[in-house]
């Protein structure tokens, strides 16, 4: 597995630097709760921490963000082949996928209601006892206060897929909120919808590990039932994003969309466009909640995929013919599509003008399109972390300029943005 390559969201404010945990990392979440806005809201809450998992190592070091200093070094049984943060980014999820294991590690920033205020905590980041042992866990979805966890299973040992549904309320108490169990392995995914679940299904019968068939579950208590299994195929289904309207799932011969009205879902195939080449797919959706235009990565190329005109192009973002895409995230909100190119620009593309070049920072010299990037977004501000090969450069998305950077005395493999969220601001202004 190769450390720092772009992958599937991510983005969501956590970064994986190799590998198809991500389904969808820097993805869009519901608003999570905040303490009352006011004008010293941002230094009230704190920049957060950084947590970092060394490649090859089960270790994770974790960095307050203040000034980017040392805090703790976490061991985990195992290395962190994916870290990302919990719905609400207290916990960093460390993902154990070859060793069958998911650790929680407290990050220690956290708020607590009492009455009309909230008070926040500032504590030792610490490894809980909480502990998840099931085969392979690979797509990580979080939604709103709430994440997926999907198992995909194993095919040569014949154990199925699973998938388990939790919240930072849930880690709390050591706990999920609900499971499913699958007859067969797949290399799945998840989108949580209110107390639904949109699922993958997949054919025992066929040799693949990719599902092909989405499944609506309804949750009861601490398990779902099967309500609804969508007519239309999905074949090598792989990666999902949803909007407040839609929720979208990538096929082999283009994106499978399904609008919700109420309890009642509708299905439809938008198809891929006649220039993707044979054998190439978009295997990977992102977004923002807010915007009916879907970003989705075929190979090294991106693509807008329009729910309202049913309808799927290439994004050509290059300002300069020769760019590539080195990584690419979202911000904290998911606001804006971001993408380091190889000339070690950051380049901004706002969701509310659809998509267009809005901005082009400078921030590396040139950067070979194999670089180990990536890039993590607060969540309390407009500050993004921009890790390369060991350096952490700090820059001000608002501003456009970089605030510092410091260098790593250990290889990185992932890394995730904890503490608490700040609120949502739509407007970006230079």
């Amino acid at each position: 597995m190769k450390n720092f390559t772009l992958n599937t969201l991510a983005l969501v404010c956590a970064a994986t630097l190799g590998g198809c945990g991500d389904a969808e990392t820097n993805i869009v979440e519901l608003p999570p709760t905040v303490i009352d806005d006011t004008d010293d809201h941002n230094e009230e809450i704190g920049k957060g921490r950084l947590a970092i998992a060394a490649a090859d190592q089960p270790v994770v070091h974790i960095f307050n963000l203040e000034d980017n200093s040392l805090v703790e070094t976490i061991t985990l049984t195992n290395p962190a082949e994916y870290l990302y943060a919990s719905p609400e980014n207290r916990y960093a999820v460390a993902v154990q996928r070859s060793f069958d294991t998911v650790e929680f590690i407290d990050g220690g920033l956290w708020q607590e209601l009492h009455g009309d205020h909230y008070d926040q905590h500032t504590d030792e980041p610490v490894l809980t006892s909480f502990t998840l042992h099931d085969v392979k866990p690979t797509h990580y979805v979080p939604r709103g206060d709430k994440t997926v966890i999907f198992f995909d299973g194993n095919k040569d040992t014949g154990a199925n897929a699973s998938l388990s549904v939790l919240s930072d309320q849930s880690i709390s108490a050591e706990k999920t909120i609900a499971d499913h169990d699958f007859n067969t392995y797949m290399h799945g995914t998840a989108e949580i919808r209110g107390d639904y679940v949109l699922t993958t299904l997949r054919d025992s019968n066929t040799e693949s590990s990719l599902p092909e068939h989405i499944t609506l579950l309804e949750l009861h208590n601490d398990h779902f039932h099967q309500e609804q299994t969508f007519e239309t195929a999905c074949p090598a289904l792989h990666g999902s994003f949803q909007t407040e309207t839609h929720i979208a799932f990538a096929c082999g011969d283009g994106v499978l969309a399904i609008e919700q009205q109420g309890n009642v879902f509708t299905d439809y195939k938008i198809p891929n466009p006649a220039g993707l080449v044979d054998g190439v797919r978009i295997g990977s959706l992102k977004g923002s909640a807010e915007s009916n235009v879907m970003i989705g990565t075929a190979s090294s190329d991106f693509y807008l995929i329009d729910l309202a005109a049913q309808d799927i192009t290439q994004f050509n973002w290059q300002s300069e013919d020769d760019l590539t895409s080195v990584t690419y995230a979202f911000d904290g909100h998911n606001e804006h599509l971001l993408i380091l190119d190889n000339k070690g620009y950051l380049n901004v593309f706002p969701a509310e003008e659809n998509w267009q070049l809005e901005e082009r920072f400078k921030v590396f010299d040139n950067l070979a399109v194999d670089a180990k990037s990536a890039i993590i977004a607060s969540k309390a501000n407009e500050l993004l972390y921009i890790i390369n090969e060991q350096k952490v450069t700090t820059l001000d998305l608002h501003e456009g300029e970089i605030i510092n950077s410091f260098e790593l005395n250990f290889t990185p493999s992932s890394a995730t943005w904890l503490g608490i969220a700040g609120e949502e601001e739509h407007a970006h202004e230079h």
